[in-house]
């Protein structure tokens, strides 16, 4: 099976590309870790999780102006990485990265756009 790549679409500019975990997200109804890598665009985020089998269905990908609102927040146990994205539906998505705050402020800079 091949591995599944990111796009970035011809209007859009990638601002970059980071490894990190999920620890929410609307398809999992429990919090529970999967890595990947994170791509942020100004017009998208997408998680690309990684493993072997099933990545697919972990997988995700969200429009910034669908974005409600956006904090910083601790994930398992009691770690600082976190930042907690909820959308104008109320789905919400819990990522975890080293140096957040570089993603927390970029993230919340083009929500307000």
């Amino acid at each position: 099976m091949a591995k599944k790549v990111y796009e970035v679409k011809q209007d859009e500019q990638l601002f970059k590309k980071v490894s990190g975990d999920c620890w929410k997200m609307p398809k999992l109804s429990i919090n529970r870790q999967v890595s990947g890598k994170y791509y942020f665009t100004d017009k998208r985020i997408a998680f690309l999780a990684s493993g072997l089998v099933g990545t697919e269905s972990v997988s995700w990908e969200i429009e910034m102006k669908d974005i409600e609102k956006v904090k910083t927040c601790l994930t398992p146990p009691f770690f600082p990485f976190g930042i907690l994205i909820t959308m104008k539906n109320g789905d919400k998505y819990k990522l975890s990265i080293l140096k957040r705050k570089k993603y927390f402020e970029w993230i919340s800079e083009h929500v307000s756009k």
